[in-house]
C-alpha cells in the first residue's frame, strides 16, 4: 500500500485527517481521536536497518495500539513487527508495503477501539467485599 492509498483509507474508514506534531517533520503523520486527542496511528518513514533488517531502504512504517493478548498472534502476520519507537507490549508496527489491506483494516480498527474515550460508568468499578 502506498502512502497516498493509506491516507485515503484513513479518510474513508475514520474520517480523520492527520496532524504533524513533530517540528520540521512533515513525513511523520499522526491520526488521533477528536474527543480525547489520543493517537491510534503514527505513520513514519524509517530506514529498514533501524528495524533490524540488513538494508538502508526507507519504508513507510505504521505504529498502532495493540491488545497485548493478541500481540503474539499479530506478530505472525506478514508485515507486522514489534513496535518501533513505542511500548513493545501495547504497540506494534506495520510495514505498509508488506501487509494486505484487510489485515491492515482489522489492526487499525483494533487500535482505534483501544484508544477511544471510555465512559466514566465503566471506569473505576469496584466490588465490595462481603
Amino acid at each position: 500500500m502506498t502512502r497516498k492509498e493509506f491516507f485515503d483509507l484513513m479518510e474513508d474508514e475514520f474520517c480523520i485527517q492527520p496532524d504533524y506534531p513533530f517540528k520540521n517533520d512533515f513525513d511523520s503523520a499522526v491520526w488521533r481521536h477528536k474527543d480525547n486527542r489520543k493517537w491510534f496511528a503514527l505513520l513514519m518513514k524509517v530506514p529498514k536497518f533501524r528495524l533490524g533488517f540488513e538494508s538502508s531502504e526507507v519504508v513507510e512504517l505504521l505504529d498502532v495500539k495493540c491488545d497485548p493478548l493478541l500481540r503474539g498472534g499479530l506478530l505472525q502476520t506478514k508485515g507486522v513487527i514489534p513496535a518501533y519507537h513505542m511500548n513493545k507490549v501495547h504497540w506494534i508496527s506495520v510495514l505498509l508495503d508488506e501487509i494486505d489491506e484487510q489485515n491492515l483494516k482489522t489492526i487499525l480498527e483494533m487500535s482505534f477501539q483501544l484508544t477511544k474515550k471510555t465512559s466514566n460508568k465503566n471506569k473505576n468499578k469496584t466490588t465490595k467485599k462481603a
